[in-house]
């Protein structure tokens, strides 16, 4: 087949997967340039230049009645590769709006939904834009989400799309391959990375580690990042002697180092749909303590590859750090499982089959169809 796969955001996941479908397929991958630039190490970017054809574009601000031409170059981009199917990973409809729409009938489209539902912050409801994201999805060729609660999600927001959702799993990020060395950590060691929002639930690990200290452990929790919620926290984290405060944008280089510095990596999230920092720490053999929301549960699983406990609940959170720091047999099983979880259901190669077949679904469902494409 040949594949175009257009990323104005998720730069990171895009280009892994374009780069394990390319195995297999032609591949066109569109980024975006500061996406890219912030997410994609230099080793990555080289490694998709050799394997994959690479566009970059970098989009006009969105109060910029300009940004409407985003999608008139992405159009030129598909037009010179002829694309079999086109991949688009849903951001708003300002950027990829009209490449949808012009392409919809030519050829199919294949939507994938990172948020069925917005969490915190997000999108209203009730604006204009979800209304349009809403459209799109319905009348994609098909849609791809991360997770069970995701695809009941969306089937439940519109019923219309019920019997066109694929489950594929959201791989993992970070590193090209599986740290498999599960002793290579700081002692005492949490990560808490990533843009500090405030559905991250910032508040309940400050919470969480109180307690830990009040118990006489001895710990470290790094808070790794930058954002709006680190504002409303920072005079507690000063006076935190067990937080080391990393404030500042974390190159994609640094990220592997950082996670092997922690034992355990923790999302104590309010509410979220998926999770990116989960595939990251999985990818470096690190059991994940995290909150029970969304599709989180699909990849820590409780008492496997991590603990889940309920989201706002600073007790349970400091219970499930204290086990991590004083069992060591069973956090080295949590990391085990880690491993394995990510060598297997979570590997690109895995991940790339799946995803290859909800393009033989999209073109033999679509009206004009290239039967020819399939593969056998």
């Amino acid at each position: 087949m040949r594949i175009a796969l257009v990323a104005l955001h998720f730069a990171e996941y895009a280009s892994r997967l374009a780069l394990a479908l390319s195995a297999k397929h032609e591949v066109l991958l569109v980024l975006r340039s500061s996406n890219a630039q912030s997410e994609l190490t230099d080793e990555l970017r080289a490694l998709l230049c050799k394997k994959v054809l690479v566009r970059f574009l970098e989009p006009r601000r969105m109060r910029d009645p300009r940004v409407l031409g985003t999608s008139f170059v992405v159009n030129r981009f598909l037009r010179d590769f002829s694309p079999d199917v086109l991949h688009l990973q849903e951001i708003s409809p300002l950027l990829g709006g009209w490449a949808f729409l012009s392409n919809l009938r030519r050829i199919p489209v294949v939507l994938t939904v990172h948020d069925p539902v917005q969490h915190s912050g997000g999108l209203p409801v009730d604006g204009w834009q979800w209304k349009v994201v809403t459209w799109f999805r319905r009348h994609a060729s098909r849609l791809i989400v991360h997770g069970p609660r995701m695809r009941t999600q969306l089937e439940e927001l519109d019923a219309r799309i019920k019997g066109r959702i694929d489950v594929v799993p959201h791989g993992i990020l970070g590193r090209a391959d599986i740290d498999e060395d599960i002793s290579a950590y700081e002692p005492g060691t949490f990560l808490f990375f990533g843009r500090v929002l405030a559905y991250k639930g910032l508040r309940y690990l400050l919470d969480a580690g109180d307690i830990l200290h009040s118990r006489g452990h001895a710990f470290r929790v790094i808070v790794a990042g930058t954002g709006s919620d680190l504002e409303l926290h920072r005079q507690r984290i000063a006076s935190a002697p067990w937080v080391e405060l990393i404030d500042r944008y974390i190159a994609p280089a640094e990220v592997p180092g950082l996670f092997r510095r922690a034992m355990s990596v923790v999302l104590p999230y309010t509410d979220a749909t998926q999770s990116g920092v989960s595939a990251m720490a999985l990818g470096c053999s690190r059991p994940v303590i995290a909150t029970d929301v969304g599709d989180v549960p699909d990849v820590v699983i409780d008492g496997k590859t991590g603990f889940m406990i309920p989201p706002r609940d600073a007790q349970a959170l400091a219970d499930a750090m204290e086990k991590v720091l004083v069992d060591r047999r069973f956090r080295d099983l949590l990391s085990t499982g880690a491993t394995l979880l990510a060598k297997e259901r979570l590997a690109w190669p895995h991940l790339a089959g799946l995803t290859a077949t909800t393009y033989c679904r999209a073109i033999l469902a679509h009206p004009v169809k290239r039967v020819e494409t399939i593969p056998a």
